[in-house]
């Protein structure tokens, strides 16, 4: 859980012993033993809850993926269906006058 080293548990025994003291260490470890065993326990308790409330669900995903579906399609017409319901709709084809355009740059005559 906190991943010590030897070195850092010798490091941080030591250390208590000199902030402790022998007379206080002992007492000290087993509070702390039972202060870590709770925090595992409900730590333990809240996985297996969680666990069994996502249990539910999980199982009905698991069951409509594998499931197949009732539905029978040829291929090819699942396919073209998919195609025609994905295709974005075709642009409007752009307006194309009749009429040249006036290039005539004479002024009134």
């Amino acid at each position: 859980m906190f991943n010590l080293s030897g070195t850092e548990l010798v490091f941080i025994a030591v250390l208590s012993l000199i902030v402790l003291g022998p007379e206080k260490l002992p007492g000290a470890m087993r509070r702390f033993g039972k202060i870590y065993r709770e925090i595992r326990n409900i730590s333990g308790n809240m996985q297996r809850e969680v666990q069994k409330v996502m249990d539910a669900p999980i199982r009905e995903v698991r069951k409509l993926v594998e499931e197949p579906s009732h539905v029978e399609r040829p291929a090819a017409a699942a396919a073209s269906a998919f195609t025609a319901a994905t295709a974005p709709p075709a642009p409007p084809a752009p307006a194309i006058p009749n009429t040249p355009p006036n290039t005539d740059t004479t002024p009134g005559v």
